[in-house]
């Protein structure tokens, strides 16, 4: 496509083949993360169709309006596996667990739904906010993921919550994997659970046995998972906290086969092409 700028090219296309290698693992990229924020949404999605990717991620396809999502999919047509609710009208990073915002809230879920019904996305991750401690916040919590179960079950959508690291967005509410563990008991919701994000898990201090051991003992209760390399988040074949053959072995002697590993990550260096296929060759092996 004369829209996807030469410079991007190479890069981009070695990234994303690494999905079409791993016969497995079903490796997902996310758009918003790998691509340059300033390229077209139609011609993110050429390079992936065109490499034979099947499925993408994206935490806020609302960029983009619907009319332009269904016509860049008609031309390339890949299964989008998960967005974000919208961020509140004040750029909040969810409204779930904030005071007096439950119209607002419920607003966003249906936006989400909206958007998950057009793409024919089947995954919702619903934000929490990172508003200051207040009295009740819990309890405000649950009764708004309890209304927002009622409505993805209607919609045959499921529902995600996120345990997010402090670094990564300050005073999140949900910025503890054992609290949000345990909310997610009391949801009790047969269509909410629970997205895990390998590197937000170390940059809570967890180790790569230890978050072997989380996967593990909460197996039933994920449903999508997410990597990048910390503390940078960039790509996971760089050396870092996390030893991600371990846990890609780990995973494929588990079978975590039905469900997604999102790619959310960026290239350390974009004009790195041996970066770039070492990536390539470490995801081949999964």
């Amino acid at each position: 496509s004369s829209g996807i700028n030469a410079e991007y090219g190479y890069f981009i296309q070695t990234k994303l083949r690494i999905m079409a290698v791993g016969q497995m693992l079903k490796f997902v990229p996310n758009i918003g993360t790998m691509f340059p924020s300033d390229m077209a949404l139609a011609d993110r999605l050429e390079v992936c169709t065109s490499q034979g990717f099947s499925g993408i991620e994206i935490a806020f396809p609302y960029t983009w309006s619907i009319s332009e999502w269904e016509e860049s999919l008609r031309l390339h047509p890949v299964s989008v596996t998960l967005i974000n609710t919208p961020l509140g009208e004040n750029r909040e990073p969810g409204l779930a667990a904030c005071h007096d915002k439950q119209d607002k809230f419920l607003a966003g879920i249906r936006k989400g739904v909206e958007y998950c019904k057009a793409l024919r996305c089947s995954q919702l991750h619903i934000m929490a906010g990172n508003e200051a401690h207040f009295d009740g916040q819990r309890q405000v919590f649950l009764e708004n993921m309890k209304k927002a179960s009622e409505l993805l079950k209607g919609e045959g959508i499921r529902g995600l919550i996120e345990t997010i690291s402090e670094g990564t967005i300050p005073g999140y509410y949900l910025n503890d994997v054992k609290k949000t563990l345990d909310l997610l008991e009391e949801i009790d919701s047969d269509c909410i659970f629970f997205q895990f994000d390998v590197f937000h898990l170390s940059m809570l201090g967890h180790s790569t046995e230890q978050i072997l051991e989380l996967f593990d003992c909460n197996r039933s209760k994920i449903k999508h998972v997410q990597v990048a390399q910390p503390p940078h988040r960039i790509e996971i074949s760089s050396p870092g906290d996390i030893d991600y053959t371990a846990i890609f072995n780990h995973f494929l002697a588990h079978a975590y086969t039905d469900d997604h590993i999102g790619l959310e990550f960026k290239m350390s260096s974009y004009g790195d092409a041996s970066l770039a296929d070492d990536l390539l060759d470490f995801l081949k092996r999964f």
